[in-house]
């Protein structure tokens, strides 16, 4: 008998846990699960917000939080039970995750309120269009929102600055004579007599960092307004610099540049470098400046291993200089447009995910971005951030004064990742130069001719021939 009930027990007990699994569709979990990007701003504000959100609404929140948490996100948007409810994170790939359906549709969550303010009005103006996804039938929805609005520019060490009385360069030429004085002073760094301080170090893994400053000598030359045409990507003969007036602004600003990253005004092996190890560089004085975007502060207060030596190095950032020729000087390129926070469209908690974001984008979510990683979330807080520190502090002042632009467009093209400035994201001219391969002259040439080549395939690839 009791072998018999023992058998009716178990049998039931089978059953239920059938009917639960079932009931949620094989994708049944506790909590509210994200993955998030480490990389840059680090996971802290995060799990704040986080312990907030817990204690206020009584869900747990399970956080994922990996350096590259884009390889994750795809491998469980790929899989068949994907048990992720929210990501935070960067990857040009969201716009193809957007048409293959798998975020959520988000349009009419952002005319929600936080703060007593549509969260599509707390964005910041930069991205307040660039939320809107036009597919191919024409229909337009929100499956994304942006997180971080990136000031990037020329980071510098302010103690090397004070200690060698350099002064702080205001136009391209000031930096170019500023080069030739680092150089010609040729100060041994601290702990490797072999080489003295450089200008400049750069990551040659990462070279979409040029951008920066880049695109905002461009912004200096062409105006933000004709940049906003350009990005329509309405016709090949916008890449070729010989003939669009706004192009052949940008082959100015990369002519700019180059004359900048000459062999002699950087540190040594620089192409090989990842943008830790030439982080790392900077702040043990191998170079003064370096070409970068904000989350270098965060990263930077990290690191406490003895391959870094922090006792020579303040952290500074200057307004870009201007660049010879300059119509517009109040501009700045603002970097984080492939960041996305996105709800799967297979998240069973969707309306806590929705909450969660509420306590991101919310005053209390700012202050705790600014606070704890060291940047500024893409959305305004009804109360204007302060700080003491004098880093973020220039990097309020610089996004306070200027008309930020970012690259977004809302051309087909371009959502179909077909299409980027460069053409495409391959035919970034940059290492070209640098090896010596290429020269700036040809490097445009060549993507003029390569976006006409390459046109009636990309406009066939979106249905638009």
């Amino acid at each position: 008998m009791k072998k018999f009930f023992a058998t009716i027990i178990a049998v039931i007990l089978a059953a239920c846990m059938l009917v639960s699994v079932a009931a949620c569709g094989g994708n049944a979990h506790t909590g509210l699960n994200i993955v998030a990007l480490s990389a840059g701003y680090g996971r802290e504000w995060l799990d704040e917000i986080a312990a907030r959100y817990t204690a206020e609404t009584g869900v747990e929140v399970n956080l994922t939080a990996e350096y590259s948490a884009e390889n994750l996100i795809r491998s469980h948007l790929s899989g068949s039970n994907n048990q992720d409810d929210l990501y935070i994170c960067t990857d040009a790939s969201w716009k193809t995750y957007a048409a293959q359906g798998k975020f959520l549709d988000l349009t009419d969550f952002v005319d929600e309120t936080v703060d007593g303010v549509a969260i599509k009005t707390k964005l910041a103006d930069e991205y307040k269009d660039s939320i809107y996804y036009t597919d191919h039938r024409g229909e337009t929805h929100v499956y994304r929102l942006p997180w971080t609005a990136g000031t990037g520019g020329i980071y510098y060490n302010a103690k090397m600055f004070e200690d060698n009385k350099w002064p702080i360069p205001t136009t391209v030429e000031e930096l170019k004579e500023l080069c030739i004085t680092i150089n010609n002073a040729e100060l041994p760094v601290a702990g490797d007599r072999m080489e003295t301080v450089k200008p400049f170090v750069y990551t040659g893994q990462n070279t979409d960092y040029f951008d920066y400053v880049v695109f905002t000598w461009w912004a200096q030359l062409a105006g933000v307004d004709a940049i906003d045409e350009f990005l329509k990507y309405e016709n090949y003969t916008n890449f070729d610099a010989a003939t669009s007036a706004t192009y052949g602004y940008l082959e100015d600003a990369v002519e700019a540049w180059a004359e900048l990253f000459t062999a002699e005004n950087c540190v040594t092996n620089c192409q090989d470098k990842s943008n830790h190890v030439a982080q790392q560089n900077f702040v043990n004085g191998y170079a003064a400046m370096m070409f970068n975007a904000d989350w270098i502060y965060n990263e930077i207060l990290g690191y406490s291993n003895a391959d870094v030596d922090m006792s020579n190095f303040t952290l500074a950032l200057m307004d870009t200089p201007v660049i010879d020729g300059a119509q517009y000087r109040n501009v700045n390129y603002v970097v984080g447009e492939d960041q996305f926070i996105a709800i799967p469209a297979t998240s069973t908690m969707a309306d806590e995910a929705k909450e969660f974001i509420k306590y991101i984008v919310s005053d209390d979510g700012i202050e705790t971005f600014f606070e704890k990683a060291h940047s500024i979330l893409a959305y305004d807080s009804t109360a204007p951030l302060t700080t003491s520190d004098t880093v973020l502090s220039k990097v309020l002042s610089v996004r306070e004064k200027s008309t930020s632009f970012t690259d977004y467009s809302d051309s087909l093209l371009y959502l179909a990742n077909q299409v980027n400035i460069w053409g495409t994201s391959a035919w970034r001219p940059f290492m070209n130069v640098l090896n010596g391969t290429s020269t700036v002259a040809t490097a445009f040439t060549t993507i003029a001719s390569s976006a006409e080549s390459n046109w009636p395939t990309w406009l066939a690839n979106v249905g638009l021939s």
